[in-house]
């Protein structure tokens, strides 16, 4: 698989599971108002996209991507490296469960598994990163708050029915959903992903929404305010 260029770093994603997809771009672009000196961790930072792009967005934040998947991992720490930003980039070779407890962070990003008790795709790789069932799950947000500072953020993307059941679980759980960005594929495909924001806080949740794509396949001028200026070239 080729490497895949942005403006200010390039992503090598031979050995990743996934590939650079428009999932993580959105996501890496719609974060926002982090904290001076941010610490980030990212859970499942696959190749590394949604950490190069928080950490050319953020330049105080210091940024640890965490992949159990060994191929992933070498392309992250590969990638991170490499970026001119490297200095504030870690990647780590383990599971969420087996990160330590002790570490909290400002902010928690991730792209997660979100097939919940979906078909069992074909291949062993793509079925470990995209597939999940609900119990694992709910485990995974539980061992991210674990790991959240009591003022944190947590940011995830998910299709809408895997969202509505996340903003549910998270209720329970003490955390507010107070930003819901719902993307849509185009003006005739709406709800593609919603990009949620969750806080230990009471407060009203601020609705935006974004299109993609245009009918004609083009980019939309919505995805080109948020995330145009990331690519390498004009879109």
């Amino acid at each position: 698989m080729a490497d895949f260029a942005f403006k200010d770093f390039v992503v090598r994603q031979d050995s990743s599971p996934l590939k650079v997809n428009t999932d993580a771009i959105i996501l890496g672009a719609a974060v926002r108002k982090l904290p001076h000196n941010a610490k980030v961790l990212e859970v499942g930072t696959g190749n590394g996209t949604i950490a190069l792009l928080l950490a050319q967005r953020f330049e105080s934040a210091k940024i640890t991507g965490i992949d159990p998947h060994t191929g992933a991992f070498h392309d992250a720490q590969f990638n991170f490296q490499h970026a001119i930003f490297f200095d504030r980039l870690q990647a780590i070779n383990c599971s969420l469960e087996q990160l330590s407890k002790t570490e909290k962070y400002d902010v928690i990003v991730s792209n997660p598994p979100y097939f919940i008790d979906g078909l069992v795709g074909q291949n062993e790789t793509h079925q470990v990163a995209k597939h999940i069932t609900e119990p694992e799950f709910k485990q995974l947000l539980d061992q991210m708050l674990l790991r959240l500072k009591p003022e944190g953020q947590l940011w995830l993307i998910l299709p809408p029915v895997v969202a509505q059941q996340t903003i549910t679980h998270l209720a329970k759980k003490g955390l507010s959903c107070t930003l819901q960005m719902r993307f849509h594929a185009n003006p005739q495909k709406l709800d593609k992903r919603w990009v949620v924001c969750f806080e230990r806080k009471e407060q009203g949740c601020m609705f935006e929404q974004f299109y993609i794509r245009n009918l004609d396949g083009s980019f939309h001028e919505d995805y080109r305010q948020l995330a145009g200026e990331y690519h390498d070239r004009q879109i």
